[in-house]
């Protein structure tokens, strides 16, 4: 018996060449498939062209794209000036922690010369 199938977009319904199942998505990006379903649920992924039973087919095209431009954000966010960005920003946030520390040890280190100046007179 065959799986039921529901279209959600009709204009492909004769196309089913164009069409990528989710399994297949998750092979072409060298992912797991959860990776995919997370995927549908927390970004813009391609809307389902089709569904058969359980398996989800969207349109091949779409599905290259996304993952295309999901690589080239991911390159951007990960390449060496991001790399770099994050080194900085923690560099300064090192440097603003041990400035904190130098005033901290140079307000004690006066008030114990004060202390001592008081006692030898």
């Amino acid at each position: 018996m065959s799986e039921p199938i529901t279209w959600h977009r009709p204009e492909y319904r004769d196309q089913g060449d164009q069409l990528i199942s989710l399994a297949e998505v998750a092979s072409l990006a060298g992912v797991t498939r959860a990776a995919v379903s997370n995927w549908r649920r927390r970004h813009d992924f391609p809307a389902p062209a089709m569904t058969a039973g359980r398996t989800v087919w969207v349109v091949r095209v779409e599905a290259e794209t996304w993952l295309a431009t999901q690589r080239s954000q991911s390159r951007r966010a990960t390449g060496p000036g991001a790399r770099a960005m994050k080194m900085l920003a923690a560099l300064e946030a090192r440097e603003q922690r041990q400035a904190a520390a130098l005033a901290a040890t140079r307000a004690e280190l006066c008030t114990i010369r004060k202390q001592l100046a008081a006692t030898d007179s």
